[in-house]
């Protein structure tokens, strides 16, 4: 039992986990940052617990005394059900990594243990279907293209109508193009971002691919890449200068954390950016214009993890959601402490795991309800959906919305 496990992760063990197995303490402090423990009260969910269960799991073994004085763990059904909780009830959001004082990476831990357990066939094996899927669609990228383009055209011709705009246009990989925009599936993922990049006058083009990048989700490091070599190939056989992905949080970690280390000399000279951090760009530099107080009611902003904690972005959708609406509140704690939704690290993916991202998702609903907001804006898929399953939950009354999509509403075209 847990053969394959074991073996897997002494094969991925990297000079940062074995320092994470020696120097953690286990002090505690993590415990509190987690917003699966503060429901759960559950060792399996402290992530110093975790680190120590699986440095326990990989330990020889055999020798009676040895075995007593480092407390090893038989790997028994217990063993195997404590592992799955502790690997899979976490969203990697990293607050723990912020309160640890060795910033030990719980997060790394976590990515590369999931894809160890799935060797053994436990876990999101769904979600590393749809990772695999997303490698596959390289391969026959050239057969769909035609239907995209024929998809994209008609939404032109409805929203020339819609806006009185006979000029736009959405340009499907389109060569010479500054831009390359890579959207997310779903016309609410293109839509306000076609109206933005049309008032910027950007020179742009849509991808063919999609942001999502579910193997990053189970610690499958091979497969993320090659979903993203699909997309940095294709920036540069159409010559583009920026890349940039939509509000979608694990998407804009891979796409600023691990195209340089993935893809070295390939992305030089190629910029990468948020959707968020482009508009407001625009919006500072005067290439789109919004209408001051668009919005009067009162809203607040959740920092999503991997937007904010693990990329810096913090100021930027606020700088856009106060040029457009009178009455921002902030949650507290915010920015790097924000609490996590609960909904992160593929869990959203995952039907069998609705309860669990209910229960975990308890602080983040704590923190809005003391806002007294109506609406709940934040820059990220994942988030929104989450946050949108917990209102529904809870009985909150709150409306979701995209920093993007209040962004484009109050445009000035």
């Amino acid at each position: 039992m847990l053969e394959t496990f074991t073996e897997t992760m002494r094969q991925r063990l990297s000079r940062p986990l074995q320092y994470f197995f020696d120097i953690c303490i286990r002090c505690g402090l993590c415990a509190d940052a987690c917003h699966f423990y503060a429901y759960s009260h559950d060792p399996a969910h402290i992530p110093a617990y975790r680190a120590l269960l699986v440095k326990k799991l990989l330990q020889p073994k055999g020798n009676p005394l040895l075995d007593w004085y480092r407390e090893n763990r038989p790997p028994d059904d217990r063993t195997v059900e404590e592992l799955r909780r502790a690997l899979w009830d976490c969203t990697g959001c990293r607050r723990c990594t912020l309160v640890c004082p060795f910033h030990l990476d719980t997060g790394l831990l976590v990515s590369t243990a999931r894809y160890a357990l799935l060797q053994e066939g436990m876990g999101m094996e769904m979600v590393a279907e749809i990772g695999k899927a997303e490698v596959s669609k390289g391969e026959i990228i050239d057969a769909l293209k035609e239907f995209y383009v024929d998809q994209f055209h008609a939404m032109e011709e409805r929203l020339q109508k819609e806006w009185n705009a006979p000029d736009l246009r959405i340009p499907v990989g389109q060569a010479g193009a500054r831009v390359l925009y890579v959207p997310l599936v779903g016309e609410h993922a293109v839509i306000p971002a076609v109206k933005i990049f049309y008032a910027a006058k950007e020179s742009w083009s849509l991808s063919l691919f999609t942001a999502t990048n579910h193997s990053f989700f189970v610690g499958d490091m091979e497969k993320a890449k090659q979903a993203a070599h699909w997309i940095v190939d294709e920036a540069r056989r159409l010559g583009a200068q920026v890349i940039v992905y939509p509000e979608c949080g694990h998407a804009t970690r891979t796409l600023l954390s691990y195209f340089d280390g993935w893809f070295g000399e390939e992305v030089a000279g190629l910029e990468r950016v948020s959707i968020v951090k482009l508009v407001a760009d625009y919006l500072q530099e005067g290439r789109i214009r919004v209408r001051p107080g668009t919005f009067t009611v009162p809203l607040t902003y959740h920092d999503p993890c991997n937007i904010g904690r693990n990329a810096g972005m913090f100021e930027e959708p606020r700088l856009l959601i106060r040029a457009v609406a009178t009455d921002f509140r902030e949650l507290t704690p915010n920015r790097e402490l924000n609490w996590c939704c609960g909904g992160g690290g593929g869990l959203i993916a995952e039907p069998g795991m609705k309860d669990v991202r209910m229960r975990a998702g308890k602080p983040k609903v704590e923190q809005i309800r003391r806002t007294g907001a109506q609406w709940v804006v934040t820059a990220c898929e994942n988030c929104k959906t989450q946050l949108s399953d917990l209102n529904e939950h809870y009985g909150l009354g709150v409306e979701v919305k995209g920093v993007v999509d209040l962004v484009a509403d109050a445009l000035v075209l």
